[in-house]
């Protein structure tokens, strides 16, 4: 852009309409649909709203997916795009993310099992032979082999 015709231009061309960002605890608040303005509004052409207080229905707003999303859907729909934006990973009910986290909380250490007796043998053998066991020694919370 020619450097002598940004004064003219910001006065003349430009639209700055100024907001306030929203409290913190906003996200907490009580809300309903049609409280926030739909990605791509009706009618909209050439604008969308990204970001946690735009309103999509794929994610809770205390998400960085739901700010993604909102940038994805909004390019597909305002470019014609047939695609669809990729569903939120339920890791919550996936027990091998909740299988990975407890690795890590354990920093790589194994499961504390008793080291001999009849109590280690009850326990092993509720886990033994079965997919829970194989699990657990997949990653790398019981030693392969945990018989012995």
């Amino acid at each position: 852009m020619p450097e002598q015709d940004i004064p003219t231009l910001a006065a003349e061309a430009a639209t700055c309409v100024p907001v306030m960002m929203p409290y913190v605890t906003s996200f907490f608040m009580p809300r309903r649909a049609g409280d926030r303005p739909d990605v791509v509004p009706d009618g909209a052409l050439n604008f969308a709203f990204i970001g946690q207080f735009a309103e999509t229905t794929r994610d809770t707003i205390f998400t960085t997916e739901y700010s993604v999303r909102t940038g994805m859907e909004a390019a597909y729909q305002l470019l014609g795009v047939e695609r669809g934006v990729p569903e939120v990973f339920n890791s919550t009910y996936d027990v091998r993310s909740l299988l990975t986290a407890t690795a890590r909380l354990r920093d790589g250490k194994e499961l504390p099992f008793p080291a001999r007796g009849r109590l280690r043998e009850a326990m092993l053998g509720k886990i033994d032979s079965n997919e829970i066991g194989h699990l657990l020694e997949e990653y790398g919370l019981l030693p392969k082999p945990h018989r012995g």
